[in-house]
């Protein structure tokens, strides 16, 4: 018989179970999605409507790689191929230097996926 004991308790296990299930609608759009486009998604779904300056500016990153994050998982990506399409980014009508993010209908469905899978953590 093994001596091996894992370090993890059940709960543990079954809330690290739940992240993986959250995941996977990710993992299924591509394998190696990088966990920046996964944060850059979860920050517009969190605060829609803002713009590239201040996501950067949260996510602790430059103002030029939040707009290639945002690219890559919009309707465009950087090299102006088929984005993700999980967000979108709107011109300001008052200031045509700003744009505004915004979750798609193809994100929804994503976030609902999230939301489905995270719903599985023991109470």
């Amino acid at each position: 018989m093994s001596e091996f004991k894992p370090t993890l308790t059940e709960e543990e296990k079954a809330f690290a179970r739940s992240l993986m299930l959250a995941l996977e609608p990710f993992r299924e759009i591509r394998s190696t999605m990088p966990l920046q486009y996964v944060y850059t998604f979860l920050q517009v779904a969190c605060d829609e409507g803002s713009g590239v300056t201040e996501y950067a500016r949260s996510a602790g990153v430059s103002p030029t790689v939040m707009t290639r994050h945002l690219l890559d998982i919009g309707d465009r990506n950087r090299n102006r191929e088929e984005g993700f399409g999980l967000v979108t980014q709107e011109r300001d009508r008052n200031d045509l230097r700003r744009h505004h993010a915004r979750v798609t209908p193809t994100g929804k469905v994503l976030m609902r996926r999230i939301i489905n899978a995270l719903k599985t953590i023991p109470r």
